[in-house]
């Protein structure tokens, strides 16, 4: 039998026409050049069309021939940008995304993304999840292991659990998120020294600025007392204003003999800090804090 009587009649691509097939060798050869293929038969499709991808063009190729294999290998293509276009429709509704495009999203993305056509998927997809994702399980057990790392790291330090209730223990954590990967926390040197001084820098600019309201709108001075697990008792002094109330300092008076006089001249020492002139009332309970050091 000649060789180019063997073709294999029976396969349905319609480039196999143009191919010699010997069933005792695996590879297969070009009708016209005589070329050898050991891959499949797209890896022909692109040796007829003189695409120069997998093989080289075949130089004895008819015209004809080689744009029927360009249009045969342009359909694989659009074929295949179909399926993805589909899959990518799936993985939307799947994750609850939505479609970008049109008047909808933001701009910058619009800029970046053409908009994506909608195909016939859309009418039996929902844009809502309806179950959980891999990607939002992996998430979930992604966030246990980062919690159990945080609350280990109270357990050791013995941190209060009330600690997370600080107004500032969640934008901690949103400025290590906004930062990203590879974030490296500040070593006890750091905190201990040009960290501990801008943040002393920032409340004494935050004085400044209650200082300022004082003078302009007045101001009431406060005070309250506690005692901590030791038995040990605290006086609290703040300012109050229009701008805010302001903590001022903390004594500790478990030393000091428990009178009036006592916590009148600590009262006054505020005073003249504030300015006599700016004080515009003192709240009324040190007869509470004067009870408490009875008590104690």
């Amino acid at each position: 039998m000649d060789e180019a009587e063997s073709v294999d009649v029976s396969r349905k691509d319609l480039v196999w026409k143009y191919t010699i097939s010997n069933p005792n060798e695996k590879y297969f050869k070009c009708k016209f050049c005589k070329q050898q293929c050991t891959g499949t038969i797209n890896r022909l499709k692109h040796h007829l069309a003189g695409t120069r991808k997998g093989m080289k063009p075949c130089p004895k190729v008819p015209g004809d021939v080689a744009v029927e294999c360009n249009k045969v290998l342009q359909e694989l293509k659009d074929s295949k940008a179909r399926r993805n276009a589909t899959r990518e429709e799936i993985r939307i509704a799947a994750t609850g995304g939505s479609h970008i495009g049109g008047e909808s999203g933001n701009s910058s993305c619009n800029d970046a993304i053409s908009p994506k056509l909608r195909g016939p998927i859309d009418n039996f997809v929902n844009s809502q999840a309806r179950q959980a994702t891999l990607n939002s399980k992996w998430k979930k057990e992604e966030r246990k292991l980062v919690c159990q790392q945080i609350g280990r790291f109270f357990f050791s330090s013995g941190i209060p659990f009330n600690v997370a209730n600080d107004p500032y223990y969640l934008p901690m954590f949103d400025g290590v998120a906004n930062f990203g990967p590879g974030f490296q926390p500040p070593t006890m040197h750091e905190l201990r020294t040009w960290i501990l001084k801008e943040e002393v820098a920032n409340i004494n600019r935050m004085l400044e600025e209650h200082k300022n309201s004082w003078k302009q709108y007045g101001c009431s001075i406060m005070s309250d007392s506690w005692s901590d697990g030791k038995s040990r008792c605290f006086i609290n002094f703040l300012v109050s204003s229009p701008a805010g109330t302001f903590f001022l300092r903390s004594i500790d008076a478990s030393d000091s003999i428990k009178t009036g006089e006592m916590l009148a001249s600590h009262l006054n020492k505020i005073v003249d800090e504030v300015g006599e002139e700016n004080v515009v009332q003192m709240i009324p309970i040190m007869v509470q804090i004067l009870s408490i050091f009875e008590k104690g």
